[in-house]
């Protein structure tokens, strides 16, 4: 009885990613330069999500942004994600030495252990009820799939200079189903 009460008072857990997801970045430039029409407004962005994938993201979430931004960029950040109505319970930046020059692909090697590293400490604690995942990253979906959790993967598009965003979500179900059927063509 104890441990469904306590159960009961656990909040849910949602993960955001930044560039990719709900910030428009087709150019994987990662400077303070964000104009403010290439993030979605919040409104939209859980709106869409709740439509799309007919998952309800309840006002007991906790909602937690994990980026690979470096530290140096979390006020311009957090400002342009204020102007857009997010309220995010706590941020995580990238902490990676800036000053040690490596390459492309041991960076993506080193921030993709890291951040599903962080995220499996969030379930590992046992504090929430569930934990959802949202992000732009293949890899960082397929990886937290294989270790069961409910990750979905987003695009954010904008066709032309004058047109606002749009965004597709892929709930889990529907991307291996798309993945099956490329395999079996």
């Amino acid at each position: 009885m104890a441990n469904q009460k306590q159960d009961q008072e656990k909040k849910n857990l949602v993960i955001i990613d930044f560039d990719g997801t709900i910030f428009y970045n087709p150019t994987n430039n990662f400077s303070l330069n964000m104009p403010l029409n290439h993030a979605l407004d919040a409104y939209s962005f859980f709106n869409e999500f709740t439509f799309q994938t007919n998952k309800n993201l309840s006002n007991n979430a906790e909602i937690i942004l994990v980026t690979g931004r470096h530290k140096d960029q979390e006020t311009v950040i957090r400002d342009l994600l204020e102007l857009k109505g997010y309220k995010f319970d706590q941020y995580f930046f990238n902490q990676m030495d800036r000053t040690t020059v490596i390459d492309e692909k041991s960076f993506l090697i080193k921030y993709w252990t890291a951040k599903v590293k962080l995220i499996n400490e969030f379930r590992l604690n046992n504090e929430y009820k569930s934990i959802v995942i949202i992000d732009d990253d293949t890899i960082i979906c397929s990886m937290l799939q294989k270790l069961n959790f409910e990750a979905y993967r987003v695009e954010i598009n904008k066709e032309s200079l004058t047109q606002t965003l749009s965004i597709a979500f892929n709930s889990p179900q529907k991307r291996l189903m798309t993945e099956l059927q490329g395999i079996c063509v």
